[in-house]
């Protein structure tokens, strides 16, 4: 196994240098330590904190096409400390931002992305959320980004005294019995573009998320890769019990033996919780007393475009907050678009679409000290 990830390892190497970044909008510098997130994304939270950090889900994607390069500079330029973006692989091993497994809805290209090669999905033009083929003021159009290239852009605000922004990098697994993924094959493949660019500044301002089941647990992930906590950001671990759990608002965290084993994990995690409704089961974890990593929680927008993808990207269920949509099925109540939820919980972290407006009710309950970031 670990002869296969080097060969191929060095193979995606080799494509990842044709694909450098181009800067598309001014770059603006960072006043935030890029140790001072992470430190704050990783500690143990509490009733009283000031500052709960904020994530620009798929970065600025309300103007810009989500994943793309003007969204994730455009994420850093409005001071948003942290961006999540989503990879994957394509058929020839190249690490591509994209959060659906199909291409249809965030572009003009078609099928499977773990079908066509990296050179396929370049021929394809992005997408706003709204379905429109996106055009910047010069007439250029946006375009798949790979790993390679988005660590280029972060690269160009991360300074030498160690200013700038994070990224989070959700690594997706395999989406259905004929996607080849291994999730842990993918996270090397990340590591090893991220080692070949030998910058340690970049390298802090990088974290890693996974979903637990995909992690496995402590001693076979670091087995499988070379992650190492002292030379990247963080780990954070996508935790959702089983829908009977979440169902079950007696239940217990105590007896989840997964959530568990990685809460004494001996190096920093965050867990993602991601509530569907108030009071579900995952509402004890917010609560949990045996906590000894960061929480974080996620709320998106349910307005646009009208559903509600998966983690998957099998975007999009038959949900939308629109009276206007004729979309089949239409009002269902989904409590992951009412961001009061994500602010009431205890979490060090808030992944959203909506950064300005969960910003501004974070500032006005007292939750939104950025100046703790400069220090």
């Amino acid at each position: 196994m670990r002869a296969s990830l080097i060969c191929t390892s060095i193979v995606a190497l080799c494509l990842s240098f044709h694909a450098r970044a181009e800067t598309l909008l001014q770059v603006k510098s960072s006043q935030y330590l890029v140790s001072a997130i992470t430190r704050n994304m990783f500690r143990l939270p509490t009733p009283d904190q000031d500052l709960v950090l904020l994530s620009a889900h798929r970065g600025s994607w309300e103007v810009y096409p989500e994943n793309s390069a003007y969204a994730l500079q455009d994420a850093w330029n409005s001071q948003i400390e942290t961006v999540e973006v989503d990879a994957r692989f394509t058929a020839d091993k190249e690490v591509v931002l994209s959060h659906d497994y199909r291409i249809e809805r965030e572009s003009t290209g078609s099928g499977l992305l773990y079908e066509q090669s990296y050179s396929q999905i370049q021929q394809a033009d992005l997408r706003d959320r709204h379905g429109r083929v996106f055009k910047d003021a010069q007439g250029r159009t946006a375009k798949f980004l790979t790993f390679s290239a988005a660590l280029d852009l972060l690269a160009q605000y991360v300074t030498d005294d160690g200013r700038g922004y994070v990224m989070i990098v959700d690594v997706k697994g395999a989406v259905d019995d004929q996607d080849p993924t291994d999730p842990t094959e993918l996270m090397q493949r990340c590591l090893d573009i991220l080692a070949a660019k030998r910058n340690p500044q970049l390298s802090k301002a990088v974290v890693f998320k996974l979903k637990g089941k995909d992690a496995v647990d402590v001693g076979t992930f670091l087995h499988r890769t070379t992650y190492d906590p002292n030379a990247i950001g963080g780990l954070i671990i996508v935790e959702n019990p089983d829908d009977d759990s979440v169902k079950d608002s007696n239940n217990d965290p105590h007896q989840d033996t997964v959530y568990d084993q990685w809460n004494v994990a001996p190096f920093p995690v965050q867990f993602e919780m991601n509530q569907f409704y108030r009071g579900d089961g995952l509402q004890a974890y917010f609560g949990y007393v045996d906590q000894k990593q960061g929480l974080a929680t996620y709320h998106e927008s349910n307005y646009y475009p009208e559903g509600v993808a998966n983690s998957a990207g099998k975007c999009c269920f038959g949900h939308n907050t629109d009276p206007t949509s004729n979309a089949p099925g239409g009002i269902v109540p989904d409590y992951r678009g009412d961001p009061e939820m994500a602010i009431v919980n205890r979490t060090n972290l808030i992944t959203t679409d909506w950064p300005d407006v969960v910003g501004d009710m974070l500032r006005a309950l007292g939750r939104r000290n950025t100046g703790e970031l400069s220090r």
